[in-house]
């Protein structure tokens, strides 16, 4: 996957509005600017625009995070591939999985190897989010240790430093044989009417309505929740799936 697409550069620049006065704008005039206080991201190798946010926003580039993380992942010994899968870049935010083949959990159809998700915008919609999760090898479904696994979060206006990936690594390896538990469990219990209820109040009607029409025989939680990935990953948009991952993690207490 080429991640020069990734690495655009954002610059900062005051942002000219019109006074109302005259048909032109007048740019030594401070009154047809907004005030210090907001500032204007845009592409700079596009020159388009992204987002208007206040002037205490602090920008980390995606190039920054990227290399930064490429730098740890490549000075550990756990071998590590970029999955094309469930990785997206727009202009205002984006989202990079790092998938480590060799950290794998399973159930009786599919190794389900750990994965690293990283996220980054430019228009204050989320911060800098660090958090692990895993993918499906037989369909690659995508989906989120959310309540297994202490997240990491960096709020732009609070400075930036990226968690240690390799303390974190550490940590999730300890924690997978409890995960490999939980998936047991799932597999081994019966979906019920609570289960459902739970399934349309975090993940909405038309979600459960999805997985009551789909073709998998769900015999098991492990199935609904399988169903309910591969909706996420197949179905629903790209900028959305990481809130809906996170919703399935607190349904099935994983």
């Amino acid at each position: 996957m080429d991640l020069n697409q990734f690495m655009f550069p954002v610059e900062e620049r005051p942002v000219a509005i019109h006074d109302g006065a005259q048909d032109i704008m007048d740019i030594e005039n401070r009154d047809t600017f907004l005030s210090a206080d907001y500032k204007a991201l845009v592409r700079a190798d596009t020159n388009e625009p992204i987002s208007i946010v206040r002037n205490t926003y602090q920008v980390v580039p995606n190039r920054v995070l990227i290399m930064q993380l490429m730098e740890e992942l490549v000075g550990m010994d756990t071998p590590f591939v970029v999955e094309p899968s469930h990785s997206f870049v727009m202009n205002n935010k984006m989202r990079l999985q790092i998938k480590f083949p060799e950290l794998i959990v399973t159930d009786d159809d599919s190794d389900i190897a750990l994965s690293l998700y990283l996220h980054n915008s430019f228009d204050g919609s989320e911060g800098i989010r660090v958090f692990f999760g895993a993918i499906r090898g037989i369909c690659q479904n995508g989906m989120v240790f959310g309540k297994s696994i202490a997240k990491a979060y960096h709020r732009h206006t609070s400075g930036f430093e990226l968690c240690r990936i390799s303390d974190s690594l550490s940590e999730i390896t300890e924690l997978m044989p409890g995960i490999q538990t939980r998936i047991n469990e799932l597999i081994q219990s019966d979906p019920d009417n609570a289960l459902y209820e739970d399934i349309e109040k975090q993940l909405g009607k038309r979600m459960l309505s999805q997985v009551h029409e789909s073709s998998q025989k769900h015999t098991s939680q492990w199935d609904v929740l399988n169903a309910i990935t591969y909706i996420i990953s197949h179905v629903i948009d790209q900028r959305l799936r990481a809130r809906y991952q996170m919703a399935a993690s607190r349904v099935f207490a994983l």
